[in-house]
């Protein structure tokens, strides 16, 4: 019985010793799990996670109802932009226009332009003795076409119409006109043509043709650069020109004037303007420019035609 006795007290011992341990563990055990807890607290800052940027910029844009954008400024302002109701989105208000300014016509110059007149039409001729050079003034022909009547060009024969002449006498006239105003040319023709001197040479003046098979008609062509027919036709036809107006012409040497024409043959009269033509008794007569520049040393535009019709 004295063993027992001992070794009830010595089991007492044993059960405290085991209490404090488990205690011990316990509280260990609860220390590490809240270390372990703390590590993994959401509102602690994950080592990978990146802060943001205080200096970076916001852009935000915003369209507000009363057409009001909002665009990025700065990082610590922004820009408004206003839309103006005034201004109109129709392409057409910015574009350039297409339409090309109006312009003045010019070709009437006769108010005081500088320039009386209008450029028209001009007459030439050339008479000429084959290798028989002449001197300027009137050069006449009589004789024989040996070409057709129709020009511009005509080959002549000063050998007499009906005459037999062993040795030809060759001649050429040239006409510059427009067709409708160049001569027919009779078979047996008087040809007069006037030249004056002039820049060049001679300067054609005027030109005359005669019918020699029908004595005492008018001629059947007059033509001229000038207010004056061939000395030759001033017998039968006169040119009266008629001022119409002047016009100033700076640096000119005179002022531009502007000329009808009034043409009398044979008992017909009639007064063309620039450009016109009208019946002249049983010829027509055209007026295809009568006007001067007024511009120093510039020749007289005045040009003109008297054709007897076919």
């Amino acid at each position: 019985m004295p063993r027992l006795e001992l070794a009830l007290p010595m089991l007492a011992a044993l059960a405290v010793a085991c209490a404090d341990d488990s205690t011990a563990m316990t509280t260990a055990d609860t220390t590490t799990s809240t270390a372990t807890d703390a590590g993994t607290d959401s509102n602690t800052p994950s080592p990978t996670t990146t802060a943001p940027d205080p200096t970076a910029s916001t852009i935000t844009t915003a369209t507000a109802t009363d057409g009001t954008t909002t665009v990025p400024g700065t990082a610590s302002d922004t820009a408004t932009v206003t839309s103006d109701p005034t201004v109109s989105s129709d392409p057409s208000a910015t574009e350039p226009s297409t339409t090309e300014p109006a312009t003045t016509d010019t070709s009437d110059t006769t108010t005081g332009s500088g320039v009386c007149g209008v450029a028209g039409e001009t007459v030439a001729a050339e008479l000429v003795h084959v290798g028989k050079p002449a001197a300027c003034g009137p050069l006449e022909f009589t004789g024989t076409r040996i070409s057709d009547q129709k020009g511009p060009v005509w080959q002549l024969d000063g050998c007499a119409c009906g005459d037999n002449c062993l040795v030809p006498d060759p001649w050429t006239l040239n006409v510059q006109a427009p067709a409708p105003w160049l001569p027919l040319l009779p078979a047996c023709p008087r040809i007069v043509v006037d030249r004056a001197e002039g820049f060049g040479g001679c300067q054609f003046v005027a030109i005359s043709v005669w019918d020699l098979a029908a004595p005492g008609e008018p001629a059947v062509y007059h033509a001229g650069h000038g207010l004056t027919p061939t000395q030759a036709g001033s017998a039968e036809l006169t040119i009266t020109p008629q001022s119409i107006d002047t016009c100033d012409c700076m640096g000119c040497c005179q002022p531009a004037e502007l000329w009808d024409l009034q043409f009398s043959l044979a008992g017909a009269d009639v007064t063309l303007s620039e450009g016109e033509s009208a019946a002249l008794g049983q010829r027509n007569a055209i007026n295809f420019e009568s006007h001067h520049s007024g511009l120093c040393d510039a020749p007289l535009d005045a040009h003109w035609a008297i054709r007897k019709p076919a």
